[in-house]
């Protein structure tokens, strides 16, 4: 991987969206989990979060 001194300015707005798109995932997990927890419906939670049925069981 290249040095950060050499990260070009498209390579460094690459990587941010990286981060930034991970951390919305994260983000959408752990609030699934709150709400499963809560006992809200895991149909409602996939709707309200916009994660699939799949992701949903796979974090529990």
């Amino acid at each position: 991987m290249k040095s950060e001194a050499q990260l070009t300015q498209a390579d460094f707005l690459a990587v941010l969206e990286r981060v930034r798109y991970s951390t919305r995932e994260e983000t959408k997990l752990e609030v699934a989990e709150c709400m499963l927890d809560y006992g809200i419906d895991i149909n409602l939670v996939g709707a309200v979060t916009g994660l699939k049925k799949s992701q949903l069981t796979k974090s529990r």
